[in-house]
């Protein structure tokens, strides 16, 4: 498997939240209503979750990149027990 880069992981998680984002304003200014358990609810709420998961994913990468600068990178490190 080929390993991505820190800039690819944030374009990419940066792409999911501004379609997302996109996908609610369109839900909310066309009144759009799905069907859950007989009730109609509005359509933007099926954007709440992958909004809430892509600002968890932000972090990740954020911490990730913080303790790969913090590392000082020699040939042990990237030996697996």
């Amino acid at each position: 498997m080929k390993k991505m880069s820190i800039i690819m992981l944030y374009t990419i998680n940066t792409i999911i939240l501004i379609l997302s984002l996109a996908f609610i304003l369109y839900s909310i200014t066309m009144h759009n209503t799905i069907l859950i358990f007989s009730n109609h609810v509005p359509a933007f709420i099926m954007g709440l979750p992958i909004v809430y998961l892509v600002i968890i994913y932000f972090v990740r990468i954020h911490n990730l990149s913080k303790n790969i600068k913090d590392k000082k990178f020699s040939i042990s490190n990237f030996k697996r027990i």
